[in-house]
């Protein structure tokens, strides 16, 4: 079976499709549903690179996760070997931050069909559409309920916006510049090893589900104040959240939700 049977396989698409518009956005929902977000190599300190071959092998034929400079760096690829034409960007990740301009260290791709520009994102752990938007600045896009739009600002470039009530709030940005995929070693190398990474200090497990997401982050205990694995399945009826006080706990939890063995 070759490379791209395999991965097609390995996010549940039976037949190899052309590329188009529509086979896009089950191309971008099918990865979001089966491939979890997640740092725990990171978080262990043994991260690797982001070589098509070790994403490969860790992704596909390991059945793990990753963040998004592992998770949009091997869809791109995969993308263009389905014969789309990709282009990659630098992102800044906005929701939660304090800065107005923080550091570069999200992913994104842009795909050209035709007249129309879409950004495909497998890479985001927090709610995020399940298709790609539309490069269209201040239309807003209806995804899963939840309406996004991408304005365009003079510093961040394009940003991504999701609503949040009665407001706008920012989710990420992402300039026009193309990059290539060595560009993106830099800031990969500073998330694995800076001891002021985000993804060195956060656990991030994340997959959505067709009714919610399920999600491993840190809390603390509330028996002994702790911090701890915490397990949240969310879906119609409400959220459960489990702490996972053991580590047997917490790879079983690994495997049974997402699919993981470390």
């Amino acid at each position: 079976m070759d490379k791209v049977t395999t991965y097609l396989k390995r996010i549940g698409v039976k037949a190899r499709p052309q590329p188009t518009a529509k086979a896009l956005c089950g191309l971008q929902r099918q990865h979001l549903l089966h491939v979890p977000y997640e740092d725990l190599d990171i978080w262990y300190g043994r991260a690797g690179s982001l070589a098509y071959d070790e994403l490969f092998d860790k992704i596909v034929l390991r059945h793990r996760g990753g963040y998004c400079f592992e998770l949009n760096g091997l869809f791109g690829w995969l993308l263009r070997e389905l014969g789309y034409d990709t282009v990659e960007h630098f992102g800044r990740w906005l929701m939660g931050e304090s800065l107005e301009v923080p550091a570069r260290r999200h992913r994104v791709i842009r795909v050209q069909l035709g007249d129309t520009a879409y950004i495909a994102d497998v890479g985001v752990g927090q709610r995020a559409p399940l298709t790609p938007l539309e490069l269209v600045h201040d239309k807003v896009q209806n995804r899963e309920g939840i309406d996004y739009r991408i304005v365009r600002h003079d510093r961040l470039g394009n940003v991504v916006e999701v609503r949040m009530g009665d407001a706008w709030t920012r989710m990420y940005s992402f300039d026009d510049a193309a990059q290539e995929p060595i560009d993106f070693n830099y800031v990969h190398y500073y998330c694995v090893n800076h001891p002021a990474s985000f993804f060195r200090n956060n656990l991030l497990v994340h997959l959505p589900t067709p009714t919610g997401r399920k999600s491993i982050g840190s809390a603390p205990d509330p028996e002994t104040g702790e911090s701890v694995p915490v397990l949240s399945l969310g879906g119609v009826k409400g959220t459960t959240k489990t702490y996972l006080r053991t580590s047997d706990s917490f790879t079983a939890a690994l495997k049974r939700h997402f699919g993981i063995v470390l």
